[in-house]
C-alpha cells in the first residue's frame, strides 16, 4: 500500500518542478482572463467565495475600483479574521467580509453582478443548496466563474479536485446557463486547471 501511495505521488508530483502553487498571484497571467470571464467593469459588485487567505479579494476589489464592491466569504473563523485584516492592512473600503456556511453562501439576495469560486467547489459538500445560494445572490444576466481542477486517477471527488462535467451537470441543475468551459486555465497545478462560466438567466 506505502508503494502505491508512493507512485501516486510521484506521478502527481512529476510536473511540479515549475509550479509555484494554488494562491493566487495578481500579477500572474490569471487576472487578465478572469477579468475576461467576469466580464468585470468599474463599479460591479463581486463575490469570492471561499476566499481564503483573500489574495483574489484584494485583486478584484482594485478592478472594480472605490464605486465598486467585493463580498469575501469563507466558513473558516480564523480565515475570517484573516481577511478582515488582509482588507484593513491594504486599506481597502470596498470589501465586505462575509461568513459564510456549509450549504448557504451568506450573501444577500440579487448583490451581486459576478461570482467567483476559485478552487473551493471540490470542497462543496451540498452542492444544490449551495449552487441555488449562487443563484439567488447573482443579479439577472449576472455570471458565475468556477475554477477548480480534475481529480488524479481513481479519485472522483473531494480534496484532490472534481471533475468539470460534475461541475457543469450541478450548476445547470440548479437553473444556471453553461456560456463556456476552458481547459488551460493558467496558474495551474500539475494536473491542470480549468474554468466554467455559466450566467444566470435574465
Amino acid at each position: 500500500m506505502r508503494a502505491h501511495f508512493a507512485i501516486l505521488v510521484s506521478a502527481l508530483c512529476a510536473g511540479c518542478s515549475n509550479w509555484t502553487g494554488f494562491g493566487f498571484h495578481a500579477e500572474g497571467g490569471e487576472l487578465p482572463r478572469l477579468r475576461q470571464a467576469l466580464v468585470l467593469e468599474a463599479r460591479d459588485v463581486v463575490a469570492d467565495v471561499g476566499a481564503g487567505k483573500g489574495e483574489l479579494t484584494l485583486a478584484l476589489a482594485r478592478e472594480v475600483g472605490p464605486k465598486g464592491r467585493v463580498f469575501s466569504t469563507d466558513i473558516d473563523p480564523g480565515r475570517l479574521r484573516g481577511l478582515r485584516e488582509a482588507v484593513v492592512a491594504a486599506r481597502l473600503d470596498n470589501v465586505t467580509v462575509v461568513e459564510g456556511f456549509v450549504s448557504e453562501t451568506g450573501l444577500q439576495p440579487n448583490c451581486c453582478d459576478a461570482i467567483v469560486l476559485r478552487r473551493v467547489y471540490h470542497h462543496v459538500t451540498d452542492p444544490s443548496a449551495i449552487n441555488a445560494s449562487l443563484l439567488r445572490s447573482l443579479r439577472p444576466g449576472g455570471v458565475l466563474a468556477v475554477i477548480d481542477f480534475p481529480p488524479p486517477f481513481f479519485f472522483s471527488r473531494g480534496s484532490f479536485g472534481v471533475p468539470a462535467k460534475a461541475v457543469i451537470d450541478e450548476v445547470t441543475s440548479a437553473g444556471f446557463e453553461l456560456l463556456r468551459q476552458t481547459d488551460d486555465w493558467p496558474g495551474r497545478g500539475p494536473l491542470g486547471s480549468y474554468c466554467v462560466v455559466f450566467r444566470k438567466p435574465r
